[in-house]
């Protein structure tokens, strides 16, 4: 998330009411191109509003949503690329009816579509499906022909709502050697997901929501750095209770390995001269995770 004047997207105090009921309240955040944005939170927490607004879906109850310092409804569709958390395909068309079909609705002429097809069929490794009705292919597959429908009128903005959903190990690999490309296109990524860990290695920032409100944004780096809090991680020491040490909130053992969650790097260092005066010197101090960024921030929310 970027404060510069560079940004190419911005949500400008995005807020909607549903009567009552809160959907997504004050939510500002800019993007640059070539970046990716993760929006983070339970179920019910504001995420997907948010991207049906942005998608034109829903119209905010108040704020404004601009691109290129344009009001985004003035672009035209093919703007965007979506791919939906639920499996919208048709199911009895064949995977190459329902690529064209979408692609059509974009404009797309049928000569540049089947380019694109092909591109991207290939490059997911799913030709061999180009023939197959949806309904034949398993989930992981479903969601690839989803991804091609998101991203073959070649956007500038991609919204992926839950896009590791029904994916296995290999295909998560997959996926973020996709974002990875993406980025490089210079293409503006927004996101959502539970599966932290899977989308952590490729955010530049996040924004985590509960229910509506947003709890903590900004550069996902510089919030870790932030964060007082550290991770330790060395071989198992039989006999210690970790927990009985002031500053430790959490220990783990695990495969000959101790990992203990810390209050602060001060705590760290105090018990890594202990460690060494024990002759360990195979330890490892770092970051919190993007789990633990969350619990730490939702800790102090409870509090």
């Amino acid at each position: 998330i970027s404060d510069t004047g560079d940004a190419m997207l911005e949500l400008k105090n995005i807020s909607k009411y549903y009567d009552q009921h809160k959907g997504i309240a004050h939510l500002s955040v800019k993007v640059k191109k070539g970046s990716v944005l993760a929006f983070l939170g339970s179920n019910g927490s504001g995420k997907t509003t948010t991207f049906r607004i942005l998608l034109g879906l829903l119209k905010p109850s108040e704020g404004t949503i601009l691109y290129h310092k344009r009001a985004i409804r003035e672009y035209p569709s093919t703007l965007m690329g979506y791919m939906p958390e639920e499996r919208s395909l048709l199911r009895d068309l064949k995977v190459f009816e329902q690529i064209r079909y979408l692609a059509r609705l974009k404009g797309m002429e049928d000569a540049l579509i089947e380019v694109r097809m092909r591109k991207w069929l290939e490059g997911l490794g799913i030709t061999h499906y180009r023939n197959r009705r949806i309904a034949e292919l398993s989930k992981g597959n479903q969601q690839k022909v989803q991804l091609i429908c998101a991203l073959i009128h070649d956007p500038e903005i991609i919204i992926f709502d839950e896009p590791l959903n029904g994916l296995d190990l290999e295909n998560v690999q997959l996926f973020q050697a996709l974002i990875t490309y993406l980025k490089k296109q210079q293409k503006i990524i927004l996101l959502s997901s539970h599966q932290y860990e899977s989308v952590e290695p490729y955010c530049d920032s996040v924004l985590y929501l509960y229910h509506g409100d947003v709890i903590f944004q900004g550069d996902l780096l510089r919030l870790k750095q932030q964060r007082q809090g550290r991770i330790m991680q060395f071989p198992k020491q039989c006999g210690r209770n970790w927990l009985d040490q002031k500053g430790v909130l959490d220990v783990h053992e695990e495969n000959g390995y101790t990992t203990l969650r810390v209050d602060h790097e001060r705590t760290a260092a105090m018990i890594m001269k202990e460690l060494m005066r024990d002759d360990i010197y195979e330890i490892q101090v770092s970051l919190p995770s993007l789990r633990e960024l969350i619990r730490g921030y939702m800790d102090e929310r409870a509090h």
